[in-house]
């Protein structure tokens, strides 16, 4: 029998007050009626609401869509895409995590780096031909394991980058680092180039339930990842962790929670494991579902987080899923990715990067070398995507922006009708739900909303996005899906 298959959830014994209170507060929420309306989230219909259209609902597209070319070769709608959050997928790493659905490939050799830093140069290069120019509100470099490039090459990416783009004074710059590869040299390269938050991958505190997943590095290593970069003078480090994981218990997740309480990161983020079909966990899911967490217990899990890092430690939730410390340690990036994207476009580079830019939602090809085919020939590596017209704007800004809140002025403003007015059924059916508070200034998640984000955002979806969906996927929207959308 593998690791895989061996991690069993244990006993959760006598329970702690941190539980205690993180089920009471549960009982007070009527999720009853939520899941009887189609709010329920169902691990095994992956379904993770970062885009609009879905991937499922995307079509094929070619360059010439995203940047069109009016009779005088001018197109105006690309000042649109001038000002930008910029993201970056190095997509390489040392091992294989399992329940890992990312783009990624496995220990390739240094040259086939360099060829993928080349790539990105010739696709930076095209975007800023059609641009005319690219200011970067913020930047984010994620993966994969982007700490897998050597500190040479780390140090040739940022060049890259900023011959390129522009990066705005006092701009958020991430880079994603895993324990294994966190080390004085690395970070050193990473200071130089005026990174200011770090995202360190630990996923668990649990060393039995690490070597389960293939993490690669223990407990001690993540903390002393944390400490290196605390020592190194990055001023924001955020902590990354997955509730669902097999063999996961309430007091293993009780014992992460604590840890977190001594560490006292800038901000940690606490992500709800989605199972992808494909995945090894995935696979080990379907054929031994006892090996993971009830849907109880993850609630449970959830409700603890909120009590002991909101509650004990005076941590914010904004956006969904990110804890943190002060307000200044808010990580802008995603302010820019969900809820302000019609001011600032998404620029993805790389292999199956996603960008928004000029209505479009669109993906990159997720194959190395199809990417460098492309990029080489000076075209955008476009692979699938869809526009957005009429009214599917609106519900791309609402379905990403009410993780973070719907500010009714802002929206006001850009589409010239209030947020509540445009779609009144579907708020007061989320509001009737519990899920939703509609304020004076502003509509947020109530915390069953919270629970429910991303089922919150299928919503808005339009019917033909919906039977778009079903076409390619009819299991996620014949199981788990809001009525009022049927």
């Amino acid at each position: 029998m593998s690791d895989l298959e061996r991690v069993v959830p244990g006993s959760t014994g006598a329970e702690s007050g941190l539980v205690e209170r993180a089920r009471d507060r549960l009982a007070s929420l009527p999720l009853a009626g939520a899941a009887a309306a189609g709010y329920v989230r169902d691990r095994g219909g992956y379904f993770l609401n970062i885009a609009y259209p879905s991937m499922q609902a995307m079509e094929t597209v070619i360059e010439e869509q995203i940047y069109p070319e009016t009779d005088n070769g001018v197109d105006d709608s690309k000042s649109e895409g001038r000002n930008v959050a910029l993201y970056v997928h190095v997509p390489f790493c040392s091992a294989e995590c399992y329940y890992c659905h990312y783009y990624k490939e496995f220990k390739k050799p240094e040259d086939k780096v360099d060829s993928f830093l080349d790539g990105v140069e010739s696709e930076l290069e095209t975007h800023e031909s059609n641009l005319e120019s690219i200011n970067a509100r913020s930047v984010y470099i994620g993966g994969g394991t982007p700490s897998y490039l050597t500190p040479d090459q780390m140090d040739r990416l940022f060049g890259i980058i900023k011959a390129r783009v522009s990066i705005e004074d006092g701009a958020e710059v991430s880079f994603e680092m895993h324990p294994e590869s966190s080390d004085e040299d690395r970070l050193a390269v990473l200071n130089a180039h005026g990174v200011n938050r770090i995202n360190i991958g630990v996923e668990s505190f649990d060393d039995r339930l690490l070597a389960a997943e293939n993490r690669r590095h223990t407990r001690q290593q993540a903390i002393e990842a944390l400490e290196r970069a605390r020592a190194a003078g990055f001023p924001n480090v955020n902590i990354d962790f997955i509730y669902g994981l097999k063999g996961q218990t309430i007091p293993i997740w009780e014992d992460t929670l604590n840890t977190i309480a001594d560490l006292r990161p800038s901000s940690a983020t606490l992500y709800y494991l989605r199972l992808k079909r494909g995945t090894p966990e995935y696979k080990l899911y379907a054929k031994y579902p006892e090996k993971f967490p009830t849907e109880e217990d993850l609630l449970t899990m959830h409700a603890m987080t909120f009590e002991r890092l909101e509650g004990d430690l005076g941590y914010t939730q904004n956006p969904v899923d990110w804890f943190i410390r002060d307000p200044k340690y808010f990580h802008t990036y995603q302010d820019h990715n969900w809820r302000k994207s019609d001011e600032t476009a998404l620029l993805g580079i790389g292999p199956s990067a996603y960008s928004y830019m000029n209505g479009w939602q669109y993906y990159n090809v997720n194959d190395t070398d199809q990417y460098l085919a492309a990029v080489n020939q000076g075209k955008i590596p476009v692979w699938r995507g869809g526009k957005l017209e009429g009214d599917e704007r609106m519900r791309r800004t609402i379905m990403l922006g009410i993780k973070m809140g719907m500010d009714r002025r802002n929206f006001q403003n850009t589409y010239g009708e209030d947020v509540v007015d445009a779609f009144p059924r579907e708020w007061e059916a989320l509001s009737d739900l519990g899920l939703v508070e509609v304020q004076p200034e502003a509509v947020v998640l109530t915390y069953k909303g919270k629970l429910l984000a991303d089922e919150v955002g299928k919503t808005f979806y339009s019917e033909e996005m919906r039977q778009r969906m079903a076409q390619v996927d009819p299991h996620i929207v014949s199981t788990t899906w809001p009525q009022i959308n049927k």
